[in-house]
């Protein structure tokens, strides 16, 4: 049988969907996965396009809703702005009693994706796509030499290993151990599915839960430095990054931001609510970068912003013709949404990220607030990236550390 490679999923990096998991499952059937992911049997439905934009909205962008279809004798499970797929926890309950799951994420905003093996109840591979060198579970090296045929380089030379461009090639391992090749066509037409409202209680933590944070793994001296500096001190330096980000961004006056890192300042970290001023103004930069409409009337997402998509005679769900040869939609009758370009994504880019630092500086748990504000200043050549900047973050929080 042919193996299956990145390129069978040249149309990945254009898939509208900015965070999806893709969960392949074998051993049960649709229902019965849905009841492991914590799926009630009276919640089990058909879906639509539309409800799951609702729920999508409903919770903030954080949905926790799953449908599931069937390929190649495997359940394949679907989260739209989800990610229960990925949670050890669900991961043992879909794999319990001999059974097998492989989940892949795709989180463009966090720009940290997530693969997992596991098999038996047991996490046996996981790794993230862009470091894949940083592996764990029970068999971390047993799925080395598929990595490596798939630009997944396992054990590379350099030291601080980053692919960028890497959730074709993640989900290329996972048709490899599945033998199902995933396809925007799978999603089509009636699709049985509900929210997740019994799903299996989160592990108590072991060791230290930043571990795994990708500012580890990029730029290990400004971890520790943040993780030796005291809660006060914590907190200080990530409002002072979410300002300088501000700044960098050209948006240091903008009264919704200046209003949330001035509250930060005075301890004020409570949660930011999906009402609040300062997560329309995220949601109105993602609209930007994205191209999805948001209502002018009631400053939400709009839940259908296609002008006629084609509907599923049997389900109403909205669906797209597909290109056979590069698997991308194509809808020519159909009128969605704008989708901005490179160019115009990156005009916007600093802003929404400055949006995001203010958000995290707002953390309740300081450590966290500066892990994640720091993230932005020493990942890649973005704008928000430099070097002598975190070199000298790490050289104010030492100094005032001793």
């Amino acid at each position: 049988m042919r193996k299956i490679m990145p390129a069978d999923y040249a149309w990945e990096p254009g898939w509208p969907m900015e965070i999806y998991t893709v969960t392949f499952v074998r051993g049960l059937d649709e229902r019965e996965t849905l009841r492991r992911f914590g799926v009630v049997d009276g919640n089990i439905h058909p879906v639509d396009d539309e409800e799951v934009m609702e729920r999508v909205l409903e919770t903030d962008g954080c949905c926790d809703m799953v449908m599931v279809t069937r390929a190649g004798g495997w359940t394949i499970a679907y989260e739209y702005d989800g990610w229960e797929g990925t949670r050890p926890e669900t991961l043992r309950e879909l794999t319990r009693d001999g059974g097998e799951a492989v989940s892949v994420m795709r989180h463009n905003y966090a720009a940290s994706h997530d693969f997992q093996h596991a098999a038996d109840g047991r996490i046996r591979t996981a790794f993230r796509p862009q470091t894949p060198q940083e592996r764990w579970g029970s068999h971390p090296d047993a799925l080395n030499e598929d990595m490596r045929e798939l630009g997944l380089e396992p054990e590379p030379d350099e030291e601080f290993q980053y692919l960028p461009d890497s959730v074709p090639a993640a989900l290329a391992l996972a048709g490899r151990i599945s033998g199902v090749l995933f396809t925007p066509e799978l999603l089509g037409g009636s699709l049985l599915g509900g929210v997740i409202t019994d799903r299996a209680p989160d592990d108590p933590r072991k060791g230290d839960a930043f571990a795994r944070h990708a500012l580890r793994i990029v730029n290990r001296k400004l971890a520790e430095a943040i993780d030796d500096a005291s809660p006060d001190l914590q907190r200080r330096a990530a409002v002072a990054e979410a300002r300088r980000q501000c700044r960098v961004a050209g948006v240091a006056g903008h009264p919704v931001l200046a209003a949330a890192l001035a509250s930060a300042e005075r301890g004020e970290t409570t949660p930011v609510g999906h009402g609040s001023p300062l997560a329309g103004l995220i949601r109105g930069y993602e609209s930007e970068l994205t191209g999805h409409p948001i209502d002018e009337t009631t400053g939400e997402w709009m839940a259908n912003p296609s002008a006629g998509p084609h509907s599923s005679p049997d389900s109403g769900r909205n669906i797209f013709s597909f290109d056979t040869a590069t698997g991308m939609p194509a809808c020519p009758s159909c009128g969605w949404h704008h989708r901005p370009g490179e160019e115009e994504r990156e005009a916007v880019r600093p802003r929404w990220q400055a949006a995001i630092s203010t958000r995290q500086a707002l953390s309740p748990d300081a450590r966290k607030a500066a892990y994640d504000a720091h993230f932005n200043l020493v990942y890649g050549d973005q704008v928000m990236a430099d070097p002598d900047h975190a070199a000298a973050v790490i050289a104010t929080l030492r100094a005032a550390s001793t």
